[in-house]
């Protein structure tokens, strides 16, 4: 989690903060940043300081705390000498293509939200390098097309044998629907899930390992697209890999049931 996130989740740090002003000359980088994100978000910020003193915050109070957080962080890296570059460059790639300044904005706080968010990692932890490689498959994902999809899936079909091509289609469709159904967006483990949902409930049981190692092949394949970086693909995998292996423990579970009925 971004320092700036950790610091601002807790709502005694976020009231204090907002109740100094943009000009005080004591405030540190962060603070800065986060008063320039209460600043696009005044509903957010009236909220927070409603809730001062509360012993208990409120899920409607922590919610507005992390769409601060991840807005300042968010602004926090953009100065960053190693990170603000890819932030500047994901930024116009965006709005090139068509995103609104709020809809660029928005994925780019998403990166930050997932980092934190999104692995069971010990959140202290920044991942610094996870968020610059996400940072930098936006500018690649905001150059996809209709077009581009088609080709995709239309390429990564005919990899293999004719008896291959339906699986492989239906798979790659499963992640890109849950993934890129409102435009195309960073992989998650939520969108792994979800086309695994989907994945389940559209081939037959003898077919799911297979389907599961069409899914690895779809995520590398992406991967040499730059819209998939190395280290999103080894988290991927991982989720992948442990799914094939309940799996085959559902499998084995199955066929003993089957040697007991005979």
């Amino acid at each position: 989690m971004h320092p700036l996130m950790s610091r601002f989740m807790d709502l005694s740090n976020a009231v204090l903060a907002l109740e100094k002003t943009a000009n005080e000359s004591t405030l540190d980088g962060e603070e800065s940043a986060w008063l320039a994100a209460a600043h696009e978000f005044p509903q957010a910020r009236a909220a927070i300081l409603k809730a001062k003193g509360a012993k208990k915050t409120s899920s409607d109070v922590q919610q507005h705390l992390i769409i601060l957080a991840t807005r300042g962080a968010a602004i926090r890296i953009g100065g960053d000498p190693l990170r603000g570059p890819r932030v500047t460059t994901a930024r116009a790639a965006l709005e090139k293509e068509g995103a609104t300044k709020e809809e660029a904005e928005a994925l780019i706080a998403q990166t930050l939200l997932e980092e934190a968010f999104g692995y069971a990692e010990d959140p202290e932890h920044f991942d610094a390098p996870y968020v610059a490689e996400t940072l930098e498959s936006l500018t690649h994902l905001a150059t996809i097309t209709q077009e581009t999809v088609d080709d995709w899936l239309e390429t990564f079909a005919k990899n293999g044998d004719a008896t291959s091509r339906a699986l492989n289609l239906k798979v790659a469709e499963s992640l890109l629907e849950s993934a890129w159904s409102e435009g195309p967006q960073p992989i998650t483990p939520e969108h792994v899930d979800e086309a695994l949902e989907l994945i389940a409930d559209t081939v037959a049981q003898s077919e799911f390992t297979r389907a599961l190692e069409t899914l690895l092949r779809f995520v590398r394949f992406l991967a040499t697209h730059h819209v998939v970086g190395s280290q999103r693909v080894d988290r991927l995998e991982k989720l992948i890999s442990s799914a094939s292996l309940a799996g085959a423990e559902v499998d084995e579970e199955v066929e003993d049931d089957d040697d007991e009925e005979t």
